[in-house]
């Protein structure tokens, strides 16, 4: 069908009759749907601004009442400006052009800032203070530069379903606790530097082939620009709440200002014309008292998208029209009874609370804006301001070591002064046309450019980095200090190699993988240059060590049980300082840390299957019949063995892990934010679904000769049938502990942490029967086990 001609009654999302995890042999009834999109049914509520944003609530209803239909209508329609989005602001009511900019790992398409770690290389900390202070200080830069609304973080958007995700790397764990961990933590860093967070991507959003109609995402041009329908994300009410709206209740919990809708149909419904998704799920079961702001070319339809919950059209009648210009009549659409005024107003209302709520009209405005961000903005001179602060490259430095994840290690590492070492492969390198050589969004690299290393994938999660210290730098300075004799080579030359190889010491060989948006990885293998190189390497040292840049798994079957290869290194995009962060691992300075935020398969069989669907048709569809059952729970469940597990990670020296204990126990949710609505059974008055309701308790020892940390994971074993053998529910990164040392750690667990969703009842129960607990280094080296009875 006609892009233009969208159904305007469609289906919202799957409600089954019984829990259900995996539906890999039935496709998801139609007939079960929710069949009425009709905002009469799912009504947008209207804000009251929440448990903390009153005051900030009064004030812009107080401003808002002063304003005209047309002011109004231009405040929620991103304009042409300096900045990706641009709503009008209201001068006579002294409120500002409101600046929105991209993205999840900082200020983009601008120069003077930072580039900071992707999220997943943060989630490979699985360091809470760490993904907070990266946050907040990437906040600080948005917030400096003059920026009012951060369009970040990625949440469970994607949370990474498919291994193939082509933005896997800007978000952080398939797992929807430790992914609602990360949530929270980057909500909250933002807005401590008092700019707004807009978390995304609401909702199911989880492939970029097909992900809109206007082909700027669809490498292979199936149809002409606006003929197919955008990819639609079927899911079943328990896979909805448990696993894609978990870690959005969570970014919600820590304030999130405002939540972004996705490019993708839920069920048949486009999400940012989705009554049920946005009105009913959203802003009455999540409380969310924000604005729903659109992805650039995600609104469609004018009236619906307006009745049915989206705040805030981008690009509005911005960008050229490239993707549409829709909303530039909503004012029209409002006199003549098409959209009602209230809905108008609630939307302008949402959109300026947390400005008001983060102080920008007074102590925290952000300071007037230099640069042009816009590329459709073509008179306004683009101006220069360094925001990075002196310590900041020392932050980013440590993210990087603290994720760097040692997944094999017979002896390779770490290097202790070795006589002679020898370096391969193009990621040991700069970009032959400099750090901003690939553009502003790291995609436009010219034919046949030498790229350098890969600090970082592409699109609108990509940052221009100030420099890079490239491995090829680091390692010629620490050689240089240790008096070792150091060669490299670039490029696969088996004359090179073989002169240089076979004398050295160890070998290090740097291996990267690329990942964008507007495209799925095809496949997860090696290119074949690097591997070529690989095994070039394999063939002339019998100790070499692989540095992988990637952004997620990829295949090393051919290599990791081959006895020359005796270390493996995994150091995902770690931004502008790429080799300053590894190498201190490499040599030992640091003990390397960092745990797999993903399952490591031995192939993509492993994975469920058709997770990025590529089918050449108008309507495609994308059924998520494997329920639950994402990443290491899959695995579990059907008993394939990963290469790697999900939170694995080698370290130099080993760890103890004794005495559990589970007691039943309280404490009053102090985490809250903005409280949520979301209906749970049998825990008395006053009390919420994110009060501590248990705690395990264990302790961890260093039983190995050198100081190190541990990352502490906590998995819980669920009472019934159709439950994932175990889930995460728990981790604590237990710092530096020296030889013989030990520590105590505590989970809490909450109510939620416990409970399901009830799709007969339509709220969050407590399982009856026996919980088990276990307590290890991964998903699945768990030492320690204890059970509790419900």
């Amino acid at each position: 069908m006609k892009f233009t001609t969208l159904l305007t009654l469609a289906v919202g999302l799957t409600v089954v009759n019984s829990r259900v995890v995996s539906r890999q042999e039935d496709e998801i009834d139609a007939s079960n749907t929710r069949e009425n999109n009709d905002p009469n049914v799912y009504p947008p509520p209207l804000a009251n601004g929440g448990k903390a944003w009153a005051d900030a609530f009064k004030q812009a209803e107080e401003i808002v009442s002063q304003m005209s239909i047309e002011e109004k209508a231009a405040l929620i329609t991103s304009q042409e400006g300096r900045c990706v989005g641009t709503s009008a602001g209201a001068e006579r009511l002294g409120i500002p052009q409101l600046c929105m900019m991209d993205g999840p790992t900082g200020p983009r398409p601008i120069k003077g800032i930072s580039q900071f770690p992707v999220g997943q290389a943060a989630a490979a900390t699985w360091d809470r203070d760490l993904i907070y202070q990266r946050s907040k200080r990437m906040g600080q830069e948005f917030f400096d530069q003059g920026i009012h609304i951060a369009l970040a973080p990625v949440s469970a958007g994607p949370i990474g379903r498919s291994p193939l995700g082509g933005r896997n790397w800007e978000g952080s764990y398939p797992d929807p606790y430790a992914n609602g961990v990360y949530s929270y933590l980057s909500v909250l860093g933002l807005q401590d530097s008092h700019v707004a967070a807009t978390t995304k991507h609401w909702i199911g959003y989880e492939q970029e082939t097909f992900r809109h109609p206007y082909n700027t995402s669809q490498q292979d041009d199936v149809f002409p620009v606006l003929e197919q329908e955008p990819i639609s994300s079927n899911i079943d009410d328990v896979t909805t709440h448990e696993v894609y709206m978990a870690p959005f209740a969570e970014a919600i919990r820590a304030g999130s200002a405002h939540i972004m809708c996705s490019y993708n149909d839920v069920n048949g419904t486009h999400a940012c014309n989705n009554a049920y998704t946005q009105n009913h799920l959203l802003k009455t079961e999540l409380n969310f008292q924000g604005a729903v702001v659109s992805d650039w070319g995600g609104v469609h339809h004018d009236i619906e998208s307006a009745t049915n919950g989206l705040d805030f059209s981008a690009p509005g009648v911005g960008f050229n029209g490239t993707m549409g210009h829709f909303w530039g009549g909503l004012a029209d659409l409002v006199k003549d009874g098409s959209v009602p005024e209230e809905r108008v107003t609630d939307a302008a209302i949402r959109l300026l609370t947390p400005y008001y709520w983060l102080g920008q009209d007074s102590e925290n405005t952000p300071p007037e804006i230099v640069f042009n961000g816009n590329k459709y903005n073509l008179k306004d001179e683009n101006g220069y301001r360094n925001v990075r602060q002196a310590d900041t490259a020392d932050l980013i430095r440590e993210i990087g070591t603290e994720s760097v994840t040692l997944l094999k290690n017979t002896g390779g590492l770490p290097l202790n002064k070795p006589e002679r070492l020898v370096a391969l492969g193009s990621d040991l390198a700069s970009n032959a046309l400099g750090p901003d050589g690939c553009g502003d969004d790291g995609t436009e690299c010219p034919m046949g450019n030498f790229n350098g290393t890969l600090t970082m994938g592409g699109g609108s999660g990509y940052t221009i980095p100030p420099y890079i210290t490239t491995p090829l730098e680091a390692l010629k300075q620490r050689t240089q200090a240790d008096g070792t004799e150091f060669s490299y080579a670039l490029k696969n030359d088996d004359t090179t190699i073989q002169k240089i190889v076979p004398r050295s010491d160890a070998t290090l060989v740097f291996v990267n993988n690329w990942a964008k948006e507007e495209a799925d990885r095809h496949d997860i293998n090696i290119v074949e240059e690097q591997a070529s190189l690989i095994d070039a390497a394999v063939n002339s040292s019998s100790n070499v060590i692989l540095v992988l840049h990637t952004p997620g798994v990829v295949d090393i079957e051919k290599w990791v049980n081959n006895e020359n290869v005796t270390a493996i290194v995994e150091s995902y995009y770690p931004g502008q300082e790429t080799g300053s962060s590894v190498v201190p691992v490499l040599f030992g300075d640091v003990s390397p840390s960092g745990k797999l935020p993903f399952t490591w398969g031995k192939s993509l069989d492993d994975y469920p299957p058709n997770t990025v669907v590529s089918d050449a048709v108008k309507e495609p569809q994308a059924d998520f019949t494997e329920g639950l059952l994402i990443d290491y729970k899959w695995f579990d469940k059907h008993n394939i063995e990963p290469r790697y597990e999900f939170g694995f990670g080698l370290s130099y020296t080993t760890f103890g892990f004794s005495d559990i204990s589970v007691e039943d126990t309280y404490k009053k949710d102090d985490k809250e934010i903005q409280a949520t609505n979301e209906p749970f059974e049998g825990f008395g008055e006053g009390k919420s679904l994110y009060d501590v309701v248990k705690a395990v308790t264990a302790t961890v020892s260093n039983t190995g000769d050198v100081e190190g940390s541990e990352v502490a994971q906590l998995y819980v074993s669920f009472p019934g049938e159709g439950q994932p053998p175990r889930q995460l529910r728990g981790f604590e990164k237990v710092k530096k502990l020296k030889s013989g040392e030990s520590q105590q750690v505590t989970f809490d667990l909450r109510l939620k942490d416990l409970s399901v969703w009830d799709t007969n009842k339509q709220m969050w129960v407590l399982p009856s029967g026996e919980y088990t607990f276990f307590v290890g280094s991964s998903s699945r080296d768990l030492p320690l086990h204890a059970t509790s009875t419900q």
